[in-house]
């Protein structure tokens, strides 16, 4: 160890030149590749505020409030609306270096963008890429196209329910027509007969019950389309006025730095490099034949007594 202080004592100016190496490249890593998340928390209220058993569309009765709101946020940013969406807000506001920077953000916003629930009514929003401006700008983006879609997919859904319903109403009235009509034909060709459930004639028990079934249908359906359309302007109007932006979007992290992430290969890069300097300083102390004090030069001359002869110094300062 005595030797190796020696070689960095003797040369210390190149060693200090040697471990700042190092230390620039570590900071140049930890800078260069950094990344920087954005983060952002929704509330959403809770759904019995617009009825006690009113559960909006889609929803998990089972989950709570933020749970679903995530599921929701999640499965929204992964549909082409959204990414479309994201390519006309982010070309328009000029977030994006260039086309190359927008395909990649599309490509990855996917598996990047987190929506993860922190409290029963608090969903916790983050977003990971290599520019801080980026972050931001896509993190509101997505929330406000989210809450453009969330609207339009609850309108689709109810569009789809009244379709739906609309042919079964359909199916039911006809049905009832004929039910109707048979009942008719047999009054007309029985008159004496009653045409009813607990009639002792088989075929006009059957007939009563029939007419009793489609009613029973055509009310099924036209109540059905009721709740469907009821349900999806509900769950459309809860989700607009009740999910509100708790902690508006930002920046976590250090301003050179990100989220630290990068410090990980810097931290790598540092200690490889200093490494290789004190292997360079072993090696230099290895291969140096000089000696720099008397027990040395016994060692080396095999010399019992070894004096030094010390540095004379005459009264007029030579």
């Amino acid at each position: 160890m005595a030797k190796v202080a020696e070689i960095l004592f003797r040369h210390k100016v190149r060693f200090v030149a040697l471990v700042l190496i190092p230390i620039a490249l570590a900071g140049s890593v930890a800078v260069v590749f950094a990344s920087y998340r954005a983060t952002a928390t929704l509330r959403i209220e809770d759904p019995s505020a617009f009825g006690v058993s009113f559960i909006p569309v889609g929803w998990s009765p089972s989950q709570t409030p933020a749970q679903n709101l995530a599921d929701s946020f999640g499965q929204v940013v992964k549909t082409s609306a959204f990414a479309q969406g994201l390519s006309d807000r982010l070309s328009a506001e000029s977030a994006v270096s260039g086309s190359s920077e927008l395909k990649q953000t599309l490509a990855t916003v996917g598996a990047s963008f987190k929506a993860i629930a922190s409290d029963s009514h608090l969903v916790t929003l983050t977003y990971t890429c290599p520019r801080s401006p980026l972050c931001q700008s896509v993190m509101s983006d997505a929330i406000a196209i989210y809450q453009d879609q969330v609207i339009g997919i609850q309108k689709s859904q109810a569009t789809a329910a009244n379709v739906f319903w609309s042919a079964q109403l359909k199916d039911a009235l006809a049905n009832l027509a004929s039910a109707m009509t048979a009942v008719r034909a047999y009054a007309a060709a029985n008159p004496g007969t009653p045409v009813e459930v607990s009639s002792s004639d088989p075929q006009a028990a059957q007939l009563a019950n029939d007419v009793q079934l489609w009613r029973a249908k055509v009310d099924e359906a036209q109540n059905s389309m009721s709740q469907a359309q009821y349900l999806a302007t509900a769950s459309a109007r809860f989700l607009q006025v009740g999910t509100t932006v708790a902690d508006a979007p930002h920046i976590a992290g250090s301003r050179f730095v990100g989220d630290r992430s990068s410090l990980v290969p810097a931290g790598i890069v540092l200690l490889a490099g200093l490494a290789l300097v004190a292997a360079y300083a072993l090696l230099l102390a290895w291969s140096d034949r000089t000696a720099g004090d008397p027990k040395a030069l016994e060692r080396r001359l095999g010399v019992p007594v070894v004096a030094t002869i010390p540095k004379l110094v005459s009264s007029r300062g030579f």
